[in-house]
């Protein structure tokens, strides 16, 4: 599956290589581009995307428990288009996973939604699709400024869920707030119904401010009956070491976060900061209630396209990228994410998930990395990641203080 889904995608993307001509359609009425079709006068359109990635991961002065040199990463492939007010998106992922966090099987779905325009301040969508909150999590990973996304998308267990959302623009103002069945369809820290809210502001020319909130209830397992699961949030490195475990949480969970975004050329500044509420109802012995569980992640960025081409919200150069090198794009992101419990810190600390005084544990990340667009559809990205966390009990080599360095690479093919 790993050849064929590289082989098949290198000779899709060789044929609308920016060499060659655009194909044109035999009608005199309807207009084909690569992978797109345009009905007279635009009233419909419809064309295939996706990506390929493949990554690379090398341990500099550490040895993980389970090392992954090399990963067919992500296959993605799907449709979108518009019919006059109507536009929709449908895309999966062919392989055949089974993430220990799914309910049953393997979960191919990704985006499956319908939106139908009303007017510029005013879009209804529904479906399957992300849930709005926070800027790196809603941005495709084919799109983002390093390989891996921050700690805190991963921490706060962002994910897509069916529901419906009423979106828009008011002058500078963009908003979306809606419902959805949960926060994380066929996994099993599930929450049940879920409000969710994001609001955007352009406060200033290039820069942009963000808040977002969701809420929700999660059922803790019945105890009596087979083997039950903790629901909590888990904390995980950029390389998969997990730092903090899920806990045995019931109740409400709550996620708040306030991101802002600056670009002037070829330079962009991002920060956000992202906090979680789990309560923990029943989960004490004798069934007690226990302090909440809180989840706090932060990131600050920046990037400098050295080609000198202007950045986009998209995080991708302009195109065509410029002739000759191509497109080059330097980055460098410190981020943290910190795990404790809102009660007060008296007597044992530990790090069981259903301890009453969480032991406080946290990691932090230094990451630098190029990216490089030779072409429109190809990119390739390194990263240098410096890990250093918060306990010197908890960490990928127990008892080995200090910093723990990691390479990573990904080659990217994705239909222009």
């Amino acid at each position: 599956m790993k050849k064929s889904a590289w082989v098949a995608f290198t000779a899709a993307i060789a044929c609308v290589s920016p060499t060659r001509a655009r194909a044109q359609s035999t009608s005199d009425h309807w207009r084909a581009e690569p992978f797109k079709v345009t009905s007279p006068g635009g009233d419909f359109e419809i064309g295939l995307a996706g990506y390929v990635q493949e990554d690379l991961r090398s341990y500099r002065d550490w040895s993980p428990a389970e090392p992954k040199t090399s990963e067919l990463r992500r296959i993605r492939i799907g449709a979108e288009g518009n019919w006059k007010r109507l536009s929709f998106e449908v895309d999966v992922d062919p392989r055949k996973e089974r993430p220990t966090d799914t309910v049953e099987g393997a979960h191919y779905l990704k985006n499956a939604y319908l939106e139908l325009r009303l007017a510029k301040a005013f879009r209804i969508r529904g479906g399957h699709f992300k849930l709005p909150f926070s800027p790196e999590f809603l941005t495709s990973v084919a799109k983002t400024d390093f390989v891996e996304r921050t700690m805190l998308v991963d921490a706060l267990g962002l994910d897509r869920d069916w529901g419906g959302v009423a979106l828009g623009e008011i002058g500078r103002i963009r908003y979306e707030v809606g419902v959805f069945q949960g926060d994380g369809w066929r996994t099993h820290q599930r929450a049940g119904t879920t409000g969710a809210a994001r609001l955007e502001v352009t406060a200033l020319t290039g820069l942009e401010l963000g808040a977002s909130y969701n809420e929700g209830r999660v059922k803790a397992d019945d105890e009596t009956i087979g083997d039950p699961q903790a629901k909590g949030f888990r904390a995980r490195s950029p390389e998969g070491f997990r730092f903090s475990a899920r806990h045995f949480v019931d109740g409400r969970r709550r996620r708040l976060g306030g991101d802002g975004a600056f670009h002037r050329g070829p330079v962009g500044l991002k920060a956000e900061i992202a906090r979680g509420w789990e309560e923990r109802n029943g989960q004490g012995a004798t069934f007690a209630d226990l302090p909440r569980v809180m989840t706090t992640g932060w990131a600050v960025s920046g990037t400098w396209l050295v080609t000198g081409d202007r950045k986009r919200n998209t995080i991708r150069p302009r195109h065509p990228v410029p002739p000759g090198l191509g497109a080059v794009e330097l980055g460098v992101r410190y981020e943290s994410v910190q795990v404790d419990d809102d009660g007060p810190a008296a007597g044992f600390a530990g790090a069981g998930n259903r301890a009453r005084n969480i032991l406080p544990v946290g990691n932090r990340v230094l990451t630098g990395g190029i990216s490089w667009w030779p072409r429109q559809w190809m990119r390739f990205l390194g990263n240098v990641v410096v890990e250093r966390f918060d306990d010197d009990l908890i960490v990928p080599e127990p008892g080995r203080r200090g910093n723990y360095t990691t390479l990573l690479g990904r080659l990217q093919l994705s239909l222009p």
